[in-house]
């Protein structure tokens, strides 16, 4: 079945912020707002997304100067293919992942809608600030920790207003507040961030 294959070639990319985790709590969370909402999704298109999204942002995909999410469907359909995942589909898998970014706007379906939300979410709340000191030297985003905490305090003012669902932006409240809580303590803990 074409889930198993889907799991088994995505299982590889490792990564503390864009792992698998990442995507299972995406496509989770996708389900969560669908639910919320009352509507009626493709889980097969989200799950699909979900695993493929940032695949791009991996070797042997990654190529210098492609945002990773063009790259990310640029793949996209030749993984899909190899998979037997319905052919028929993959124009709504692209479409979820080209508009996947905080920075992007989601195509107009309701799956690419909800999968938008539920990325820029996981740059939210405790799971973003964890995110983001995971790739403390590993990432351009992060060389080093000032530059993280200034990511999460950018972060905590612009995301919440990159949501696009009421439901969305009622998680946003919340994991806003779980920032900013962060951000608050270790401003007091480092005599406001000058001795980090």
């Amino acid at each position: 079945m074409w889930k198993n294959r889907l799991l088994a070639s995505t299982g590889k990319f490792k990564h503390p912020a864009w792992g698998v985790s990442h995507s299972q709590r995406i496509y989770e969370l996708s389900l969560q707002l669908a639910a919320e909402q009352g509507v009626d999704v493709d889980q097969d298109a989200l799950l699909a997304a979900a695993y493929l999204h940032d695949m791009g942002a991996f070797e042997p995909y990654k190529q210098p100067g492609v945002d990773h999410a063009e790259r990310s469907v640029q793949v996209a359909e030749g993984i899909l293919n190899s998979i037997g995942f319905p052919p028929d589909r993959t124009p709504l898998v692209k479409d979820i992942i080209r508009g996947h970014m905080f920075y992007a706007d989601p195509a107009p379906q309701i799956e690419a809608v909800i999968f938008h939300d539920a990325d820029v979410l996981d740059f939210m709340g405790a799971i973003g600030v964890a995110r983001l000191l995971s790739i403390v030297g590993l990432d351009d985003w992060t060389p080093d920790l000032k530059s993280a905490i200034e990511l999460i305090q950018r972060f905590s003012q612009e995301l919440p207003g990159k949501l696009h669902t009421p439901q969305a932006r009622q998680m946003g409240k919340v994991r806003h507040a779980e920032m900013d809580a962060f951000l608050t303590s270790l401003s007091d803990e480092t005599s406001n961030f000058n001795v980090l």
